[in-house]
């Protein structure tokens, strides 16, 4: 499924190490969908978990355009929130 997002903002985490995991970071764009039609698009927003190799290439440069993003999955936080888990195929200003 391709989904095109607006990204609004981005989100760091970084979690400690403990005795059963490694520490870990994670870098988030938290974005709108912008499918067509509109009544069709999701109502909360959504964030973006970008891969290793995606963080120098998109991260601090994706702010306010859109994404088209090729969704293999989702993931949903202990606390309910999804991640969308995919790989970003383009990018364009957001009055396109």
């Amino acid at each position: 499924m391709k989904l095109k997002l607006l990204v609004q903002t981005q989100e760091f985490q970084n979690w400690p190490a403990t005795k059963d995991r490694a520490a870990s970071t994670s870098h988030n764009l938290v974005c709108i969908d912008m499918s067509q039609p509109a009544e069709c698009r999701m109502t909360e927003s959504i964030s973006y978990r970008l891969k290793d190799e995606e963080i120098p290439k998109y991260w601090d440069k994706v702010m306010d355009k859109v994404i088209e993003v090729i969704c293999r999955r989702f993931a949903h936080s202990k606390s309910g929130k999804a991640s969308l888990i995919g790989e970003i195929v383009e990018t364009q200003p957001a009055g396109k």
